[in-house]
């Protein structure tokens, strides 16, 4: 709790005395995290639907190769059901790869709510549960490990709508408390 409660201030504190310095850095950090993963949702949307083009194609010569008799009801049934269950979960991906997309693009509004809550809390003396739910999504807390002769143990927080802020963007000579 004294890690978290510690962090929390630190953030709070910069991002009151820094504002436009905190606010480029989280749009900058959201926008590399959000390039990357609009570039990889749109190639696998494009070879999705490449692919669902392409499985109407087969449904379809499938189809005149069972009229004309070139294969019988059974395989045709098979082999198109097959093709069918294939299509509706390329689908179903697409549909989840673009309401990802929507979500990225509204990462700008998570940032102002992210700022609103500071504000709101700029103040607290102690760490309530209502703060606490308010702030954070997980704590992930590392494993341990052996440096210089000396454990260390790496605990992790994960904002709501920000994620994880990294400590370096903050002047340790500031007193925040």
């Amino acid at each position: 709790m004294a890690i978290i409660q510690d962090d929390l201030k630190r953030t709070i504190h910069f991002a009151k005395n820094h504002n436009e310095e905190f606010l480029q850095t989280l749009r900058k950090d959201a926008e590399a995290k959000t390039k990357k993963e609009l570039k990889e949702n749109l190639r696998e949307i494009e070879t999705s639907e490449e692919r669902i083009d392409k499985l109407d194609k087969i449904i379809e010569s499938l189809y005149e190769d069972k009229v004309t008799s070139k294969i019988s009801e059974e395989r045709y049934l098979k082999m198109s059901d097959t093709y069918e269950a294939e299509q509706a979960t390329l689908k179903e991906r697409v549909k989840t790869l673009k309401a990802e997309i929507e979500k990225a693009k509204a990462q700008d509004d998570k940032i102002l709510d992210f700022m609103l809550l500071i504000y709101k809390y700029s103040n607290f003396e102690e760490l309530t549960p209502e703060i606490l739910r308010s702030f954070i999504d997980k704590v992930i807390v590392h494993e341990k490990t052996k440096i210089n002769g000396h454990y260390r143990q790496t605990v992790e927080i994960v904002y709501n709508f920000v994620g994880t802020i990294e400590p370096q963007f903050f002047d340790d000579d500031e007193t925040y408390n």
